[in-house]
């Protein structure tokens, strides 16, 4: 090989070499990149709207992502109790916050953000429950969910009202309660017993019954605003939280324009004009808004 084409042919490795070694950098780096993780603790009947919320939350804040566990909101309550670790929870019920307060496991403030309502669903095609009388006749089978859960709590609470109620027998709550086969841990198993036709009826959450893997499978039977007072949700960041202004950050797109418009195409409503039963007490914790990440 002749000086020239040796010259030449060590110019070219040297470039192939250092193009490669910039490749790995960038590839380095991009895998380097600081990610702050938010972890949400939300109850199950929200994980639809969530999902989408994370996604929008995302794309404004580079950097930045949401990791979610859905389940009853008793349930996250027990794990947060015995030590999981998150940065929010959102429970469907004042209930499982008030425990969350009550342990010393909060961060700031918890403040309502959304409402739901109760509705009764039926299989397609199923004739067994048209009406809520149907509801307490014998044989008909319901699920609803465990009276822990706040789902399960509401159903009980609505069908006292009914049996208050002169449009109703005095023992219909009762007759109602025999009808129920299954206590379910979360809302949504409740609507997917009904989904597949595995009872006749289910109580649960309006928002359910729209649901986007659900949508379809059901008839809804609805419950008269007079027996159907509006579950409320509340959240707060939690004491611990691994990157607490993270968390607020969320908080507030969740309460802000973007977060209850996306939360309205799920079902939800804005919420009512009331606080929180501590809103005016001192938070346990201190999830101060810090200016770095």
């Amino acid at each position: 090989m002749n000086s020239g084409l040796f010259a030449l042919a060590l110019a070219t490795a040297a470039f192939v070499l250092s193009v490669a070694a910039g490749g790995c950098a960038a590839s380095a780096s991009q895998e380097a990149a600081p990610v702050d993780t938010v972890t949400v603790f939300a109850a199950a009947s929200l994980a639809e709207p969530f999902r989408a919320v994370a996604d929008a939350f995302e794309a404004g804040q580079p950097g930045v992502e949401v990791t979610f566990n859905f389940a009853g909101s008793q349930a996250l309550r027990t794990q947060l109790e015995h030590g999981a670790r998150a940065d929010v929870f959102a429970s469907a019920d004042w209930e499982q916050m008030a425990a969350i307060r009550k342990a010393s496991l909060l961060g700031n403030t918890p403040e309502y953000f959304a409402t739901n309502r109760l509705a009764v669903v039926a299989p397609v095609g199923s004739s067994a429950v048209e009406s809520l009388d149907d509801l307490a006749r014998p044989g008909v089978s319901i699920a609803i969910a465990s009276a822990e859960a706040p789902a399960g709590a509401y159903a009980r609470a609505t069908l006292d009202l009914m049996a208050e109620s002169a449009d109703f027998p005095d023992n219909f709550a009762e007759s109602v309660l025999a009808n129920v086969v299954t206590n379910e841990t979360n809302v949504l198993a409740v609507a997917q017993k009904v989904a597949l036709g595995e009872v006749d009826a289910g109580i649960v959450y309006e928002t359910d019954a729209k649901t986007g893997q659900l949508d379809g499978s059901f008839r809804v039977v609805e419950i008269p605003l007079q027996f159907n007072p509006a579950a409320e949700y509340p959240i707060a960041a939690l004491g611990e939280a691994a990157n607490p202004q993270v968390a607020l950050d969320f908080i507030e797109f969740v309460q802000g324009d973007d977060g209850q418009a996306i939360l309205r195409d799920y079902g939800f409503a804005p919420p009512a004009n009331v606080a929180c039963p501590c809103h005016d007490a001192v938070p346990t914790g201190s999830v101060a808004p810090s200016t770095t990440r």
